[in-house]
């Protein structure tokens, strides 16, 4: 059965190993026990030339770094190096062809020819915070101008100690990777925090001699050596580890162990004598006889320290299990007193807090309480200061500027009464508005407290004639002429004078008297005219009455025109009702264009031409009003000085 291998790369980057380990037939473990993160703050990236040359130390530097050489430029043109197979792909897949040394770690890297005569050249290292240090002392010493741009940093990985020694403790048989110095020292700490021994003795794969020095020393029993740490060398490695092929394997005590054998190699003085030597069949067999007994001996003392072992040793080893769960029930009891200390802190954060909140809640009402309390009082005192104010204002008015305060005060009482006069005249609303300006204009002149009432008064009656409606008033009298032009068209039937009865002659002088009686009615017909009004006018009209007729009509559209321009509603209205009665009277001659005089009037005669305007008696009272105090100040003026003379 395969042993389950538990890889410990950062988050992200070993996906295509466990899927190549997965097909294969081996069961994975994925654990990452180092994050990577970005640093926030960068060094400055020097310039780089053609004769330099730029070297990454992991894929993880160009997964942060790159981006950072694109945006200032300093990609193009140089030289790339990669520590590893892995590394030049992460490069290859943003176009850049990069050279990997055989050996995927620091000294492979010093030994390419790119690295060796840079004597003057600049060597830029992206890597990681820390780390590969060797790297830029070797290039310091063989005189290279090295600059370093470390853009991420390693961090443990945000773990679950317990979870991870639960999921370690079912495998009967595991295979760790420490692809690092740090991730070995990780997952080291990992392995001593979950108290089982026998993780120790589990083969872990490292990618250099330093590494597995390290894990030598950090207590691991089987440290295998990858040739470098990519993933094929990573897989060779354990596909050597699996078949029993020979793999060098650094041990505690740094003696080598073959994994096919399970033999330690023999010693230089054993190893220098010839095999080939001849040898005699007397000390063969001697010695045949010797290795018996040593093996005899080595069995007895190996059954004596199994059974010695057993005894002594089986005990103790149930003691540490015991102890070992005895330590756990600890160690979940404390985390249970954990949770609950957690529980009850929180509760009295709450309540603090919400003692805390009534508290400056009550404290936050009491202080506002006093503001409003003070603010009372301040807008009592200032009310008084005003009125104090206003009254030194009154007395220095008094002092300084009366005469010309009432003369400014009865020019604008002049412009209220003028604009009055224009409304009720002329109905004109924006000179009434521009007069009431004036006014306004000339008591902000005067600047006198008793001004301030008809001021008011005079913003009123503005607002008022603002909000009061348009009469289009030359609108209005271009409709009008336009009607009198279509009542001149108006089509008029004339009907032929009467004809006087002919006269016969008759015999008796009863057909003469009737001669003569039609004669005499017929004359008087030139003088007298009698006409039915429900008869058709178009019948009994000569030219004459057609002349009379159009005079008529123009003469009431004249009349509604100039009540429009007057403003009399009442003219307008009876105008334009006698028109549109009149006008009816030629349908039957011109029904087409009566009918559209009778619209127009209609639409005429819906139009309000004398709308209700302010009659501006408040601005006129409030002014004489003031203007009254200020002549009474005049007087009290006047008589002042009398009075100090008496």
């Amino acid at each position: 059965m395969r042993p389950t291998i538990v890889l410990t790369r950062p988050e992200g980057s070993q996906g295509a190993l466990a899927d190549r380990l997965t097909s294969e037939g081996w069961p994975v473990l994925v654990q990452p026990v180092i994050a990577i993160a970005p640093l926030d703050t960068l060094p400055e990236i020097p310039e780089l030339g053609s004769d330099d040359v730029c070297l990454y130390v992991s894929s993880n530097a160009v997964s942060y770094g790159l981006p950072i050489l694109a945006a200032s430029n300093a990609v193009s043109g140089i030289r790339h190096l990669a520590v590893g197979e892995r590394t030049a792909q992460a490069l290859a897949e943003h176009g850049i062809e990069a050279i990997t040394p055989e050996r995927a770690d620091s000294e492979g890297l010093l030994s390419l020819p790119a690295l060796q005569a840079v004597q003057g050249r600049k060597v830029l290292i992206v890597k990681g915070e820390g780390g590969r240090g060797l790297l830029a002392d070797v290039l310091r010493q063989r005189g290279a101008d090295v600059h370093e741009l470390p853009c991420y940093r390693r961090q443990p990985a945000d773990v679950d100690c317990e979870q991870l020694c639960e999921r370690l403790a079912s495998p009967s048989a595991l295979v760790f990777q420490a692809a690092s110095g740090e991730t070995l020292e990780y997952l080291s700490d990992l392995i001593a925090r979950c108290g089982q021994p026998t993780l120790w003795q589990q083969p872990v794969v490292v990618p250099s001699a330093r590494v597995a020095e390290l894990a030598a020393e950090r207590g691991w029993h089987r440290v295998v050596q990858a040739e470098n740490a990519g993933d094929a060398a990573f897989i060779d490695a354990l596909a050597a580890l699996h078949t029993g092929d020979t793999v060098e394997v650094v041990a505690p005590r740094s003696e080598q162990i073959d994994l096919k054998t399970g033999d330690t190699p023999m010693s230089d003085a054993s190893s220098s004598q010839s095999p080939s030597a001849p040898v005699s069949a007397q000390p063969a067999r001697r010695a045949d006889g010797l290795a018996r007994f040593f093996a005899l001996l080595a069995i007895l003392l190996l059954a004596g320290a199994a059974a010695a072992g057993w005894t002594l040793l089986w005990p103790q080893w149930q003691t540490q299990v015991a102890t070992a769960s005895e330590l756990r029930q600890q160690l979940s009891q404390i985390d249970a007193e954990r949770d609950q200390l957690a529980t009850q802190l929180s509760q009295q954060v709450e309540t603090q807090l919400a003692q805390t909140a009534a508290q400056s809640s009550t404290a936050l009402d009491a202080r506002l309480a006093q503001a409003a309390a003070a603010r009372t009082e301040l807008d009592a005192e200032a009310q008084q200061l005003r009125a104090r104010v206003d009254r030194l204002d009154i007395k220095l008015a008094r002092l300084t500027a009366t005469d010309r305060r009432a003369w400014l005060s009865n020019e604008a009482a002049f412009l209220v009464r003028l604009a009055a006069q224009r409304l009720m005249a002329t109905r004109d609303v924006a000179v009434a508005q521009a007069l009431l300006s004036n006014a306004d204009a000339l008591l902000a002149e005067a600047d006198d407290p008793r001004l301030e009432s008809a001021r008011r008064a005079i913003a009123a009656d503005r607002t008022a004639l603002a909000a009061a409606p348009r009469v289009d008033s030359v609108g209005l009298y271009a409709r009008f002429s336009a009607l009198v032009g279509q009542a001149a068209a108006l089509q008029v039937d004339v009907s032929p004078p009467n004809v006087s009865p002919q006269t016969t002659e008759h015999a008796d002088w009863l057909d003469s008297a009737k001669a003569g009686w039609r004669a005499a009615l017929a004359k008087l017909s030139n003088y007298l005219v009698v006409r039915r009004r429900d008869a058709e006018m178009a019948r009994m009209m000569n030219p004459d009455w057609e002349a009379l007729a159009r005079q008529n009509l123009r003469m009431l559209l004249e009349q509604g025109q100039i009540a429009a321009m007057s403003a009399n509603q009442p003219l307008y209205d009876t105008a334009l009702a006698r028109a549109k009665v009149f006008a009816q009277e030629f349908a039957g001659s011109d029904p087409t264009r009566v009918a559209a005089i009778t619209e127009e009037l209609d639409a005429l005669a819906a139009l309000t031409i004398a709308p209700e305007l302010p009659d501006l008696l408040a601005s006129r009272s409030a002014l004489a009003d003031a203007i009254r105090q200020l002549d009474g100040d005049v007087v009290e003026q006047a008589a002042e000085p009398s009075a100090v003379t008496d």
